[in-house]
């Protein structure tokens, strides 16, 4: 069915009508929730900062903050991490995550145990998903128009077949970045302890032996989800079976 110009503005206008009312109630609902943090109502603005749809870096960071000040650290560290995924270059998320992870002590429990780990990992989270996507097809571009003009403009041939390789070279490493963090999120979903301390178990019954504890604000990744119980691993490979109320996962299933 055709729709005439009328009915086609129409719509249009009934879309941002509902848009503009959409953003001016979640610019409404985090003013207010802005009110009750710099009223000192910490718990309070926490629950307001949650009720927050969708939820930006900007509300993820002033939810943790709100939480911290509430004493609730773990929570407060896994909002933080949650921003930082949104907005990982953002210098007041990142101070404020390293910032927590020293209170708690987990700082150098979730740092990869070897140096190359570590640079690995940051320079993949210094980019979002959806960053590394883009990346990934500027340089596959580039990379074909590069060789088209290596095969059609012989005289350049040497200077776009140097262009071309660091063209491809940047897709492979956007590719890779991409797939890494695609792969990683599905098979080992990444998780916060907030419990403030777990003891993670040989097998998944509540009189196992204790294999080893996980204090508050510890990385894991879950290994395997039995409902009650999830087997998880640290950063450092440690692995051992957790009761699923102890820890929370960073991204939304």
């Amino acid at each position: 069915m055709n729709l005439s110009k009328n009915s086609f503005r129409t719509i249009t206008v009934i879309w941002w009508l509902c848009f503009g009312a959409a953003f001016a109630a979640s610019s409404s609902d985090f003013q207010a929730a802005n009110q009750l943090y710099d009223a000192g109502k910490f718990s309070e603005a926490a629950v307001a900062y949650e009720k927050i749809e969708p939820k930006t870096a900007h509300v993820y960071y002033n939810l943790g903050n709100a939480l911290f000040r509430d004493g609730k650290l773990g929570l407060a560290l896994l909002d933080y991490e949650r921003a930082r995924r949104l907005a990982p270059r953002d210098p007041d998320i990142l101070a404020n995550l390293k910032f927590v992870e020293q209170r708690l002590g987990v700082d150098e429990v979730n740092a990869p145990p070897r140096a190359l780990q570590r640079l690995l990992r940051s320079a993949i989270e210094s980019r979002t998903s959806s960053e590394w996507s883009v990346n990934e097809l500027v340089a596959l571009w580039l990379t074909a128009l590069a060789v088209g003009i290596c095969v059609f403009v012989p005289k350049v041939r040497t200077v776009f077949f140097v262009v071309a390789v660091a063209c491809l070279t940047g897709f492979a490493v956007s590719t890779f970045a991409l797939s890494y963090e695609v792969i990683d999120s599905r098979v080992a979903p990444r998780a916060i302890v907030v419990a403030t301390e777990t003891e993670a178990r040989f097998a998944p019954v509540a009189d196992s032996t204790v294999h080893f504890k996980l204090a508050e604000g510890t990385k894991v990744a879950i290994r395997e989800d039995r409902g009650q119980w999830l087997f998880v691993e640290r950063v450092d490979g440690q692995q051992g079976w957790v009761k699923s109320d102890a820890i929370t996962r960073i991204a939304d299933l």
